[in-house]
């Protein structure tokens, strides 16, 4: 556990469906105009990211919990990934903690855009 963990945790679903995300719900949901990007070619899987969260936000998760999509395309990346990286946008402020912790740059912070 980390030194931020206060051993609450949400409850972990396992229901997820991958899909595109809307740009029209994203513009209105997000909340400051920023969202936290990954690059996923510079990510070494360190976790460093859900390490240094003080919101608990941020998790890897196995790539087998993909198990349904939209897109076929979207499908064979999450089969062939190492990891499926989550931010739970409901708990995450965008206070950049985590693209500052992280060692090969893989995280930014970007703006909303129409």
């Amino acid at each position: 556990m980390g030194k931020t963990d206060q051993g609450l945790h949400p409850e972990i679903f396992d229901d997820y469906r991958i899909e595109t995300v809307d740009a029209g719900w994203l513009q209105e949901r997000v909340k400051p105009k920023r969202h936290i990007g990954l690059t996923p070619e510079l990510c070494i899987l360190c976790r460093a990211c859900e390490d240094v969260c003080p919101w608990e936000c941020i998790y890897m998760l196995a790539p087998s919990i993909a198990v349904d999509a939209e897109n076929p395309e979207v499908m064979t990346l999450a089969n062939t990934a190492a990891a499926i990286f989550v931010i739970d946008d409901n708990e995450c402020t965008r206070c950049a903690i985590c693209v500052e912790r992280c060692p090969s740059d893989a995280l930014w912070l970007g703006r909303v855009t129409t």
